[in-house]
Order: structure tokens, then C-alpha cells, then sequence
């Protein structure tokens, strides 16, 4: 298993990178300068419009199984909660950090023609849109479909847009519906892996869709093998940590990921650091 520093990290990316074959794949954590809320406050602001005390809401299940049934219970469903959710996440002040955060000022220094994100918001594609660069956000069946404009980055938001409400997955059933990866980010992501290398940041690698993707690709390499024939090395991908311990770097290997240990003690650098050096 290979647990790397930025600088061991850095020939293999800047390679991928200048080929433009890096991907980054973009989670909360990334959103963190931004100060929004994390599962726990929204799983509170549930429990508080349903009559339940926050503290206590949050013991009866999984955030996946809690949003599932505030979408039954609530009037208005699961779309009365994402207005709330755009309403709080896209607020002025909200544009302000994003517009500061040097995060995001770095991500747009950099020419990514594709980026994922399972972040609903649209503080990325706004991120690059604030340095003067196109990019579309995808996350409709249509938008997949719809020819983009040349030279525009593809945000995809894999778990949805507060934009369109239809597209967020909150609930239990909204998460078991993807793991037929049919949904249009399944297929993208399907076929981006085949010829690209990732790079997580700001990522748990603890959601089971995203995990069951990458099982269900290693098991297509595996059965697309002639009998008898050595599969081929896959091209690699990255993942950042601040914490990589011992058992998630022995899992992710088997899945060709490579793990990049960043600086806990000043995140906003190293996430900078690790960007910048794609220049270097």
C-alpha cells in the first residue's frame, strides 16, 4: 500500500495533469473554509420543524434514514427542506468566504476540464466562474445529454443540485435507487475512470455509492481479462487525507488509490500546497 507526501505525490499527478487526465473529486470538506452546515445541523433543522429536540432526532437512525422520513412525514416533502438547504447555503455572506477562500482561488488557478463534486451547492463552478473561467453544472438527465460549451468546465454534482431539487439524494431510498448506477453521473463516472485518475479531496471515501463504483470497475477489469492473460496495470488515482491510519490505505490499494497524507495542523495550506504543486 502506498501512504505518500505531497512531494512523493507530486511527478505522478503533475504527469496525469499535463495530460489532462486529472480529475478532482470534490467533497464536503472541501466546503469547509465556507463554514456551512454538516449533517449533524441539518439533520437538527429536520428534527426541530418535525417537534423532536435536535439531540434526539439524530439517535432514531442514519442521516439517509432521518431525511427519509422527514420526506414522508413533512408537509411539502424533502423539497420544503433543499429551498431551506439553497436558502442557508447560497446566502451572501456564504459568497463572500467562497470569494476569500483560498481553497477555492486555488482550484480555479487550475485548468480542470472536469470536476466532481458531492456537494449540492454551487461554490465551485461559482469558485471558477469568480476567476473569469466558463463552467457548466451538470446534474439533470438533459444537461448530461446537452452538447457543452467548448472549453467550459463540467462541474458534475454527483449527489444532486440545490438547483433542481429532483436531483438531490438525501434519503435512504435515493442512495439504494444510484447503487444501480443507471443514474446519467453513473455513467459518466463509469466511463471517465476507464482513462482518468482522480484525485479525492476533502472526501470521507465513506460513502457506500461511491465505494460500490469503484468495487463494481475493479471487478469489470477483473472479468474483462482474457482467460489466461495478466491483466494490465490501471491507471491510478489519489486520494488526500489529513488522517489516513492503517486500514483504509490497505482497502483503497486494491482499488488502485493511492493515499496523500496532508498537513492536520494547517488544512487550508496543504490543500493549496497540493493544488499548487500540479504547476510546479
Amino acid at each position: 500500500m502506498a501512504v505518500l507526501t505531497i512531494e512523493q505525490a507530486a511527478g505522478p499527478l503533475r504527469e496525469v495533469y499535463r495530460e489532462g487526465r486529472l480529475i478532482p473529486f470534490l467533497g464536503a470538506g472541501f466546503s469547509a473554509p465556507l463554514q456551512l452546515p454538516m449533517w449533524r445541523e441539518l439533520m437538527g433543522w429536520m428534527g426541530e420543524a418535525l417537534g423532536f429536540e435536535p439531540a434526539l432526532f439524530e439517535l432514531h437512525g442514519l442521516p439517509s434514514q432521518l431525511a427519509g422520513f422527514f420526506a414522508r412525514e413533512r408537509e411539502g416533502g424533502i423539497e420544503s427542506f433543499i429551498a431551506e438547504m439553497r436558502a442557508q447555503f447560497h446566502a451572501r455572506e456564504v459568497d463572500e468566504r467562497r470569494r476569500s477562500s483560498p481553497q477555492h482561488k486555488a482550484l480555479a488557478r487550475r485548468h480542470f476540464p472536469t470536476i466532481y463534486t458531492t456537494n449540492f451547492e454551487h461554490h465551485i463552478e461559482e469558485a471558477l466562474r469568480d476567476a473569469g473561467k466558463e463552467a457548466i453544472a451538470l446534474s439533470t438527465f438533459d444537461d448530461f445529454a446537452r452538447c457543452p460549451a467548448k472549453g467550459a468546465c463540467q462541474v458534475i454534482k454527483f449527489h444532486g443540485d440545490l438547483e433542481w431539487p429532483e436531483t438531490v439524494v438525501l434519503t435512504e431510498s435515493q442512495y439504494f435507487s444510484r447503487l444501480r448506477l443507471e443514474a446519467a453521473p453513473d455513467q459518466r463516472l463509469r466511463a471517465d475512470l476507464l482513462s482518468n485518475s482522480f484525485l479525492f479531496l476533502g472526501y470521507s471515501f465513506s460513502d457506500v455509492d461511491i465505494r460500490y463504483v469503484w468495487y463494481r470497475m475493479e471487478q469489470m477489469r477483473i472479468e474483462g481479462a482474457p482467460p489466461g492473460v495478466k491483466r494490465a496495470s490501471h491507471r491510478r488515482c489519489f486520494w488526500a487525507t489529513f488522517g489516513a491510519g492503517l486500514v483504509q490505505p490497505a482497502l483503497l490499494e486494491d482499488w488502485h488509490i493511492d493515499v496523500i497524507e496532508l498537513d492536520p495542523n494547517d488544512k487550508t495550506r496543504s490543500v493549496v500546497e497540493l493544488l499548487d504543486v500540479l504547476d510546479g
